[in-house]
């Protein structure tokens, strides 16, 4: 069976900067928390994954 991932865009550059694995099936939903740290997932697979974003995504830049 195939690992599903959800992928974060960047709407201005409109490349994807993050990947994050862990559904068995399309990703149905996504919610963001408002302290933007984390956030939660729920797929086909039944499954309700929180994950939460280590300090490497926020020190991240593009180069333009």
């Amino acid at each position: 069976m195939d690992v599903c991932e959800a992928r974060f865009f960047h709407l201005a550059f409109e490349e994807d900067f993050r990947r994050v694995k862990g559904h068995f099936g399309p990703i149905n939903s996504v919610a963001f928390h408002p302290g933007g740290k984390r956030y939660s997932s729920g797929g086909e697979d039944g499954y309700h994954h929180i994950c939460f974003f280590d300090s490497q995504y926020f020190e991240f830049e593009f180069e333009v």
